[in-house]
This record gives C-alpha cells, structure tokens and sequence, in this order.
C-alpha cells in the first residue's frame, strides 16, 4: 500500500504544473514515449512499433509526425529490457524539421512472490536534431505596403539554421493485479532534464522539462470484454494537456486465431474528441484515431483535427520442441 500511495503522489504532484514536444492522441499505444520504464512491459519478447501523424490540414500545411519504436526483454534476466524510438517531424508553412533518437534501458526494481505487484524503472538517453530554413518564413520587414516580398531582405540575424542536442530522461511504473478481474498500471516520467538550448538566434532557448503521467485500469467485466479506462497527463513549460477515456476490447477469437476488436473514445481538454477503432490479429495490433475539433479554432478547422495510425508486432521465442528417437525394433 505505501508503494501505491507513493506512486499516487508522484502523479499528481505536478498537476498545478505548467507541452512543446511531439504530442501523440494514442498516448497508451506509444508506450515508449509515455514513459521509458514501459520498455519491456508487454506479453512476448520482441515489439515493434510504427506511428504516424497528419493534423490541422485543414488550416494550414498538415503538421506530419512519423516514429518508429522498438523494445526486447533480455533472454537471460527478464527483469532488464532495452527499448529504442525514432522520431520524424515536419511543421508550419516553414517546413521546421525534428529528428530525434532515444535509448531507454529499464529494469524491474520490485516484484513480489506472486509476481501480482512490479515497479519498473527507466532511463532514456536521446539525440535530437532540428533545422529551420529562413528562406521559407517571411517576416514583418518584407511587406512592401501591398504584399509580402522574397525579394526583400529579411535582415533576420540568426545565429545557425541547424541544431542538435542531448536529451536526458527518467520515468517510473508501477502495475499492480488488485484481483482476478482488475490490474491497475500508472507510471510518471519526466524529460528534457537537462534542459538543453534549442534556440537559432543568439538568446538561449530552453527546451522546457517535459512531464508526462498516467493511470489505467483494465477491467475484465467478462470472458470476452475488457475495459480499459486511462488519464494522461502532460506539463511543459507554460502548457498543459489531459486526455482522459476509455476504449473496449472484444474477443472474437476462432479456433486458432486470436482476435479482438477494439474500439475507444478519449478527451483532449478544451480541444478534441478522439474516436478510436482498431485490430487485434495474434501478433499484430492496428489502432486508427481521429481528433474532432472542439477548441475556438474549430471554425477555421471545421471540427477536423489529425488522423494517427499505430502498428504494432509482438514476437515470442519459440520454444524448441523435443525431438523423440525410438529404437527401431530387430526382426530376425
């Protein structure tokens, strides 16, 4: 119980806190991302994760995010695990580029006899990498009373169009099996700890530490239905972020195939409803969402916010099968 209280408290305990990083609306399907400490945490030994992103084409260009995850459980202590995450990013009429790498090794702290209670922790070391070409921005200098011009120098003195720096991170989780029909998981994580320069101009820009945490239930309410209501919650810098839902799990496996349906609705405060519809088919797992605007910029978006696709592919070592050899019998 103190270890579940501790854990509570790390959750809200930036809740009145003051997000600039990459932001997904399937936080759960981007475990990696969510937190270091998820590495690992998932039924098989190998997972591969791919993501993508297309918003606010509507208004403006479409802001695309695309990522690759990877994860394994080591074969030989199955407490460690290693995780690895690429970002891509491509923002504004501007084209600013992201390119980021992390690493995360995390390991399993705690575990008790029954294996019903586990707290994991994880580190992420990560690269990141931006670039601005100032050719593509125009600026207040340019407008020559009737439009904007090219032509015209900008007179714009920034220091570099290109950046890279270190990216330090930590993260916790804690899941626990309250009963036969109920597991609790939360976790809290915090990024950017170093805080590092992002800036193109000579004034230093700080990349502002990223929190981000989370809590879900899965509820078993049958043989074939699991319920899965979660919160995230995210702080950086002056901005803030809860999404807050639920999606649906249903078993409609036959014979030897293992499926489920899965669908869920989730809450983006003052922003959007996110409505989700996937495929669970044995190692494969397809997830689809799409964000309805409700925020004052819905007028401009006419209710359209981003579409986000995840993939994921999960694989277990097969167990090599024991041949049997029988001594043939002698006949005379």
């Amino acid at each position: 119980m103190k270890n579940l209280n501790f854990f509570i408290f790390l959750f809200f305990s930036y809740a009145k806190s003051i997000a600039q990083d990459v932001h997904w609306s399937q936080a759960n399907e981007n475990s990696m991302y969510q937190n270091p400490a998820n590495a690992g945490v998932f039924s098989g030994d190998f997972r591969f994760t791919l993501s993508t992103k297309d918003q606010w084409r509507n208004v403006t260009k479409p802001y695309q995010t695309q990522a690759i995850t990877f994860d394994a459980i080591n074969k030989y202590n199955r407490k460690l695990a290693y995780g690895g995450l690429i970002i891509h990013d491509v923002t504004g009429d501007g084209i600013f580029r992201t390119l980021e790498m992390k690493f995360s090794p995390a390991y399993t702290i705690y575990q008790n006899l029954q294996k019903k209670t586990k707290i994991r922790i994880g580190l992420e070391i990560g690269w990141k990498y931006n670039q601005m070409n100032f050719s593509n921005y125009m600026f207040d200098n340019q407008f020559n009373g009737y439009i904007y011009s090219d032509l015209i120098p900008s007179n714009e003195k920034n220091s570099t169009q290109q950046k890279s720096n270190f990216t330090l991170g930590i993260g916790s989780n804690y899941s626990k099996d309250i009963s036969d029909l109920v597991t609790l998981n939360l976790g809290s994580a915090v990024f950017n700890i170093n805080q590092p320069d992002q800036g193109f101009y000579d004034v230093k820009v700080p990349r502002f530490i990223r929190y981000h945490h989370f809590i879900q239930l899965i509820y078993k309410i049958s043989t074939t239905i699991n319920l899965l209501p979660t919160v995230n919650i995210q702080q950086q810098g002056i901005y803030n972020e809860l999404i807050f839902g639920s999606k649906c799990e249903l078993n409609t496996s036959i014979l030897s195939v293992k499926n489920q349906l899965i669908s869920g609705i989730y809450f983006r405060n003052k922003d959007a409803l996110i409505l989700q519809l996937g495929l669970k088919m044995n190692q494969f797992i397809s997830t689809l969402n799409y964000d309805i605007n409700v925020s004052k910029l819905s007028k401009a978006s006419n209710g359209r916010g981003g579409l986000e696709l995840n993939i994921q592919y999960i694989w277990s070592r097969k167990k090599q099968k024991n041949k049997m050899h029988k001594k043939c019998i002698d006949y005379l």
